[in-house]
């Protein structure tokens, strides 16, 4: 659990909260102590943490911890992994989903070429289908891309476009970034931007403007230093806020104040009930 003398210097002087927009407490590794990670968010300087769904059993799992905790939240939707799951009355299962009031849209959707969990074509149609989705029901959505920019630029490019689309971990380059600029996308990064070698997506972020950033964990993965290689959780955030403030020379007041803005803009009324968040 967490203990005051671990706490970094953001967690003793902000007086804004953070807010976690890419979590998974919903996962196995959370099966035997979830009561315990709830208490140490609980007790810290997080306002809210969105827990995304991977295919239609842990999106319902997303939205019951939603329903009991007023802090979560969750989006439902396939990951590129779980595409292969993907059934004839999947859509029309994840329409009913996205109608809960504590679910703010879809994700996290897209496709993974690392590891090929699922074949390309299965994951191009899953992606592709959720992706009509959200635009034809004005959500927001999050994106997971590895390895496959090449064919999610050219999937896109004959699709509707959602309202608002959150590209979740960005592992992209400069140059995929400044695509998604054009095209008004959002990032959201995690633990990944305090490894040593992430030098690349220290410059991505810090050529990105503060408006397009969010903030999560992606939890139970990608725990920042000095914890990479254990179980991650939201409360860990507090490390990439830092590094965050660091490389772009940001206060943490003023950013904090700002990613609370973020999350407003993005995510809308439905994740306050028409009440900023703070």
């Amino acid at each position: 659990m967490l203990k005051e003398g671990n706490k970094l210097k953001s967690q003793n002087v902000l007086s804004q909260p953070l807010f976690d927009v890419h979590s998974h407490l919903q996962d196995e590794a959370f099966s035997k102590d979830l009561s315990n990670v709830i208490a140490d968010i609980e007790k810290s300087k997080l306002s809210g943490v969105i827990n995304a769904g991977t295919d239609l059993d842990t999106s319902r799992a997303g939205i019951k911890l939603a329903e009991e905790n007023p802090k979560f939240w969750a989006m439902a939707g396939f990951h590129p992994h779980d595409a292969k799951k993907w059934q004839d009355d999947s859509l029309k299962e994840l329409k009913k989903l996205l109608d809960h009031p504590k679910v703010l849209g879809i994700g996290e959707i897209g496709l993974d070429y690392h590891y090929d969990f699922s074949p390309r074509d299965v994951q191009k149609s899953v992606f592709s289908q959720q992706w009509i989705l959200a635009a034809e029901m004005n959500l927001p959505i999050e994106v997971h891309i590895r390895e496959a920019f090449d064919d999610f630029w050219k999937i896109i490019k004959e699709l509707p476009k959602p309202s608002k689309v959150l590209l979740h971990c960005f592992s992209g380059g400069i140059e995929e970034a400044k695509k998604a600029l054009d095209l008004d996308f959002s990032f959201s990064i995690g633990g990944v931007i305090t490894f040593p070698k992430s030098l690349v997506t220290v410059e991505v972020f810090k050529m990105l403007p503060i408006e397009r950033i969010q903030l999560e964990t992606d939890s139970p993965y990608l725990s920042p230093i000095p914890f990479r290689g254990r179980r991650n959780n939201p409360t860990l955030i507090f490390h990439t806020f830092e590094k965050v403030c660091e490389i772009k020379s940001l206060d943490f007041s003023s950013a904090a104040q700002k990613f609370l803005l973020n999350i407003n803009s993005f995510f809308g009324s439905k994740i306050t009930n028409g009440n900023s968040i703070d």
